[in-house]
């Protein structure tokens, strides 16, 4: 077995672009390169794959929805607009290909009467979805911790 020591690989018909073969092992872990822009990823027992593309969240962000919403932390999120008591509208930076991605959701009052809260998710858009909040007495309520992410295609 040879080792090759090196810290640059360069490719020889253009310096950023190296072809590997189709599937690869990098260690004990192969990754196979499904199609264009699509790799997959041998799981821990061998016979299972997970498609790295689809895997990924695609955008998240964490905010906190009381009277002056402040974005604690995103990515792939351009601004979030506060549209009343517990009612917002999340904008996207780089949309999803439709309104059919999964967008997974969890938060809570911080103080008050109790700490659920009920998204609604029904009006989602490639680039915006619109949340609004209630608290477990069927409320509209804001919330100190907003956390949502977002799972599908990007466009």
């Amino acid at each position: 077995m040879s080792t090759l020591v090196t810290n640059t690989i360069a490719g020889l018909t253009t310096a950023t672009s190296v072809t590997m073969p189709t599937t690869t092992k990098i260690g004990a872990t192969a990754i196979v390169s499904a199609s264009a822009g699509s790799a997959t990823i041998i799981a821990e027992g061998g016979t299972v794959v997970t498609n790295i593309q689809q895997g990924l969240n695609k955008a998240w962000i964490k905010f906190n929805g009381t009277s002056t919403i402040a974005i604690n932390d995103s990515f792939n999120m351009t601004s979030i607009t506060d549209n009343g008591t517990g009612d917002y509208d999340i904008t996207i930076a780089n949309d999803m290909s439709n309104a059919n991605y999964s967008a997974l959701y969890g938060g809570g009052e911080g103080s008050g009467n109790s700490g659920g809260r009920i998204p609604n998710l029904s009006t989602a858009a490639a680039g915006t979805l619109d949340v609004f909040c209630m608290n477990l007495e069927n409320d509209a309520a804001d919330g100190a911790v907003q956390n949502i992410g977002f799972f599908g295609d990007l466009a």
